[in-house]
Order: structure tokens, then C-alpha cells, then sequence
């Protein structure tokens, strides 16, 4: 990020900027920027996170936020020290270990779109989430939620209409209590293994689409169907099949598991070429 940025007084986009070589003191210049409605940044170290929560309390009008961590570095904590969060702000784009969200993301009551690559969140951070009163849009990204059950509770997502969950390795069910998310009409579930399925998708009135990309298996997918009657899309509908051929034989035997579906360089290699023709696969900002 070039010095003197904070000169720019009427700039209001400024978007991916690489402030990973850049010093706290020009990170510190943000906070000038009072005219800023869209701001996106990458490769933000540890060093600068002291003076970009204060600049973010001091941008006010800022309507849209994404904020990529440095790849190696954790955050836990990270953004907790913002004093006075941006009241306007509609959507929410982080990227990088923080584990749990600030608190005052809940006060957010306009965010209407958040989305979260790696960020390692508890099912404390995800009631935080819960209680935003106008979020349209949820997209749960690569561990970006990390224990085995994702519950989403009653009363909370009153306005949620999609809920995207990808890349969660450790996820094994889906559980919606009764009275939750009466808006939601589109579930998205992206390379997840969900043992013990989706429970409670009849608590789902307005659900109209399942739609399952690229290696993914729900246990109890003709149940949910029946429950909900939504339109199924399935991308790579044999992996599907292959896992439920492959628990149904594991039950039928009684003895221990066969070898999981390993992901061998050719694997890897499939799956890296379906990611890119598939569109839902492309990370969306």
C-alpha cells in the first residue's frame, strides 16, 4: 500500500490492496479515509492488526469489508479491539485463523452477507452469527467452523435465505431445530463427509434447493427429500452413491471400516479440475 493514502479524503473503493510489506504507520493512514464505503485487504501480519482495528473504528460509512490474513499466521482475537464497528456495514469477508468472532459482529444489524474462509470457528462464534437480524446470505468455507455438528438453532437466521457450507472436513451433521430459519430457501454443501446427515430439514418451510458439489455424501439425502420435496441438484452424484455403498457395507459386515476414500495425486487432481469447470466451486466475493 503506497504512503500517503490517507491523503485520498474523498476516495470511497478501495479494493485487494497488499499491505503484507507495508508499515503500521501507513496502515494507521486508513483511519483518513472517512469517505470509504468498500475496503478489501490481503496479507495483513500481526504487526499491523493494532492499527487496522483502530482505522476500521474510525470508517464509519464502510458498507463492505474483506480482510485476507497473512496465510501462516494465527489470529485469535483478531478485530476485538475495534472500539466503534462500522453501523452500515452489509457485507463481511474474512479469510485467516481467528477462531472465535468479535462480539460486536452481532450488532451489526445491517450485515446481510458474511462469508469466512479459515477461520476455525466454535459453535459460540456461530451464535454470534445467529443473531443477526437481516443476514440473507451465510457461506461456512474450509473449516471455517471446525466441530463435528453444526446446530442452528430456534428462533435465530430469521432472514437467512442461503447457507453455503464447503470444505468442512471434521462436519458430520447438519442439525436445524424447529422454528429456525423459516426464510432459508437454498442449503449448499461443497466436499464435507455428513455421517449423520442434515436433521430437521422438515423445520425448513421455504427450502426449495439442495444442492451438493463435489464430493459430498449426507447420510439420510432420500429422507431429507422426502421431508422437504426440494429440487435436488447433484454435482458428481457417483461419490454419493460410492459412500453410501460404502457405510451400507460397513454396517452389513459388522467389522471394521474399510479404507476411506483416499484422495491419491490422481484424486487430488480430479478434484482440482471438477473445482475449476464447476462455478459454484469459485470462491465469490
Amino acid at each position: 500500500m503506497p504512503k500517503g493514502i490517507g491523503n485520498l479524503k474523498e476516495l470511497q473503493v478501495l479494493m485487494w490492496v497488499d499491505i503484507g510489506r507495508s508499515n503500521r504507520r501507513v496502515v494507521g493512514e486508513l483511519a483518513q479515509l472517512r469517505q470509504l464505503r468498500k475496503l478489501g485487504v490481503v496479507n495483513l501480519r500481526r504487526e499491523h492488526y493494532e492499527k487496522f482495528s483502530a482505522s476500521i473504528s474510525e470508517l464509519s460509512a464502510l458498507h463492505s469489508l474483506i480482510i485476507k490474513l497473512q496465510w501462516s499466521e494465527a489470529a485469535a482475537g483478531f478485530l476485538d479491539s475495534v472500539s466503534s464497528p462500522p453501523e452500515y456495514l452489509r457485507s463481511i469477508h474474512l479469510d485467516g485463523w481467528i477462531e472465535k468472532l468479535p462480539v460486536w459482529v452481532s450488532s451489526l444489524y445491517k450485515l446481510a452477507k458474511v462469508t469466512l474462509w479459515r477461520t476455525g470457528l466454535d459453535d459460540d462464534s456461530i451464535l454470534v452469527l445467529q443473531q443477526l437480524p437481516n443476514l440473507l446470505l451465510l457461506q461456512l468455507r474450509q473449516q471455517s467452523y471446525v466441530p463435528a455438528k453444526l446446530t442452528i438453532r430456534s428462533t435465530k437466521f430469521s432472514k437467512l435465505k442461503q447457507l453455503s457450507v464447503s470444505f468442512s472436513k471434521n462436519l458430520e451433521e447438519l442439525f436445524f431445530e424447529e422454528g429456525t430459519s423459516p426464510e432459508l430457501q437454498m442449503l449448499e454443501i461443497q466436499e464435507c463427509d455428513l455421517k449423520s446427515g442434515i436433521t430437521g430439514a422438515e423445520h425448513l418451510p421455504k427450502l426449495r434447493k439442495l444442492i451438493l458439489v463435489n464430493y459430498v455424501y449426507v447420510a439420510n439425502l432420500d429422507e431429507v427429500q422426502r421431508q422437504v420435496g426440494a429440487a435436488l441438484e447433484i454435482r458428481h452424484p457417483e461419490y454419493q452413491k460410492e459412500r453410501e455403498d460404502f457405510y451400507r457395507g460397513t454396517a452389513s459386515s459388522g467389522g471394521p471400516p474399510a479404507e476411506e476414500h483416499s484422495s491419491s495425486g490422481s484424486d487430488t487432481e480430479e478434484r482440482e479440475n471438477n473445482s475449476s469447470r464447476c462455478p459454484r466451486c469459485i470462491p465469490h466475493f
